[in-house]
């Protein structure tokens, strides 16, 4: 370890003498502009069409929610004024408050937002189950929503408010009339901050303006509810090739604030050692953390297979994975639970012990083909998931297989993965990732236990038609007691089928500049609230 951080401090000495090219071009710093480095920056715009984790934040910013849950996972009114529901729990009113204007100038009316989820909801497995229940959706004034449940659902005002990606964010009626398998082609929005299309440059920087139309919340801001408040005119997302080059940016004050910092590098912001980066600090500020996944392709051999796909759950050591995904041992576990650790669902039902000889006795018995690779789709510009591509190589190496392991960036796994079609077509086999621990948490929100096929289930896209009638179940229950014990079913199945494998769960640093104030701790990047002292 001492050995390793020698080497990035060395080559980050390296990086801070001969300067950054891609930084070489920004202009001198505005007291009104804050600089944002992510992990990766996102090509796709379309916060409905992706669950990359900077179009999520990068939404927070553009556009509104009718809720937001706050960190007791409790709906609040966001864009909603007011609300009823009926005796009979079937009819909900929503009343939109006053004023509320879309970039362009526009009002949002109830049609726009009636729009938005229904296109939200063909693309995320909490508003898909939504949709299950709904008798109809109207607008019946400008202002007021009317939504009609066939059956009484418990979970009406979490889908409106969910925190993770796909956000059901709101969006102008001519823009939601876009497909949903389609991105939109304007980005406008009615949050605190307007796009700057004349200014964008795909992969290299997103430029966002302070909307002066808008009117925030007066409660003060608790995960994505609140008052969202725009204390500086600008916010500009900038495309960093890596953490080395990040962290020299931070260091030299061409960046504000970095969404993600490798635990190797955090000695450079501990002042009492006289840290090259004193001037800034190094904070968790998702304290729940991340879940890390691995998801086979169900619909192509081998892991069309189900004993396959069982012999990779017995073949994998999680110890391995919490040792490298964060950088550091200490920011990792190697929890099982598909619902995530220190969650209300957390369960040990069903999590299959590690055994390679009966993995191996497994793979004989299905009578794989170990002549033909299994490709990885590897993400080589993410430290996190690259290093969950390491382990799983040798894993499968160790079981016989041979690997042809794909080295991409973000933005092209997140196209690719999308490729339902034979390896020999661009398909693939395998692929990692990682999501926030809120989003794994519930049975409704996990978006890898939609196990309906495609075009429904996420990439990987399992089918079992059991897993879907628990999660409805789920969704009925009649009281928490009932909902925790569906939950343990659901992920006893769950590893039954293989549908995912959680391998580890973990934490990562931010960080900012010291001369920054009021950044909010949330599982999603938010950017709003931060002032300078």
């Amino acid at each position: 370890m001492a050995m390793r951080r020698t080497w990035r401090t060395g080559l980050l000495a390296i990086s801070i003498a001969m300067g950054s090219s891609a930084l070489e071009t920004l202009p001198a710093f505005s007291q009104s502009i804050l600089r944002v480095a992510p992990e990766t920056l996102s090509r796709i715009l379309d916060p409905h069409f992706t669950t990359s984790f900077t179009t999520r934040d990068l939404g927070y910013l553009i556009y509104d929610t009718l809720f937001a849950v706050d960190d007791t996972f409790t709906p609040k009114p966001q864009m909603v004024e007011s609300y009823t529901v009926s005796l009979d729990k079937l009819t909900y009113l929503f009343v939109l408050r006053p004023g509320l204007k879309w970039h362009d100038g526009q009002p949002v009316t109830a049609a726009d937002c009636v729009a938005s989820i229904r296109r939200w909801a063909s693309r995320d497995s909490m508003g898909q189950t939504l949709t299950r229940f709904l008798a109809a959706l109207e607008a019946t004034d400008a202002s007021t929503i009317k939504l009609v449940l066939k059956e009484p659902y418990g979970m009406v005002l979490e889908s409106l408010g969910k925190v993770g990606a796909p956000v059901p964010f709101m969006m102008p009626e001519r823009i939601a009339r876009t497909p949903g398998n389609e991105q939109v082609k304007e980005i406008i929005g009615s949050g605190p901050y307007r796009f700057r299309a004349d200014l964008h440059e795909p992969g290299v920087k997103i430029v966002l303006e302070k909307f002066t139309d808008y009117t925030p919340r007066r409660e003060p801001p608790n995960w994505a509810s609140g008052g969202k408040i725009a204390k500086l005119d600008r916010v500009e997302m900038l495309g960093l090739p890596d953490a080395q080059t990040q962290v020299s940016a931070l260091i030299r004050g061409e960046v504000d604030y970095l969404e993600r910092v490798p635990a190797d590098l955090l000695p450079l912001f501990d002042s009492q050692s006289g840290g090259k980066a004193s001037a800034a600090k190094a904070e968790v500020v998702s304290k729940l953390g991340f879940q890390a996944i691995m998801r086979m392709n169900h619909l192509q051999p081998p892991f069309d297979n189900l004993k396959v796909r069982q012999a990779i759950a017995r073949a994998i050591d999680r110890s391995l994975y919490a040792a490298v995904v964060a950088g550091d041992p200490s920011f990792a576990t190697d929890c099982a639970a598909v619902f995530g650790c220190g969650m209300p669902y957390e369960s040990k039902d069903g999590i299959p012990t590690r055994d390679m000889a009966a993995a191996k006795a497994m793979l004989a018995e299905a009578g794989v083909d170990f002549s033909k690779p299994i490709v990885m789709l590897h993400v080589a510009n993410a430290p996190g998931i690259a290093a969950l591509g390491n382990v799983t190589r040798q894993v499968l190496v160790d079981l016989g297989f041979k690997v042809d392991m794909q080295a991409m960036d973000f933005q092209t796994f997140a196209t690719r993965r999308l490729n339902t079609r034979p390896v020999s077509e661009g398909g693939w086999n395998l692929a990692h990732t990682t999501n926030t621990v809120p989003d794994q948490g519930n049975p409704l929100s996990n978006p890898f236990l939609v196990a309906s096929g495609p075009p429904a289930s996420a990439w990987g896209w399992p089918n079992d038609l059991k897993t879907d009638e628990l999660r409805l179940k789920f969704a009925t229950a009649p009281d928490a007691a009932a909902q925790k014990a569906i939950a343990s079913e659901i992920q006893a199945r769950s590893y039954e089928q293989v549908l995912y494998l959680p391998l580890a769960q973990f934490t990562t640093p931010s960080a900012w500049r010291n001369n920054l104030e009021g950044v909010l701790r949330s599982p999603a990047m938010l950017l709003y609230n931060i002032d300078r002292k």
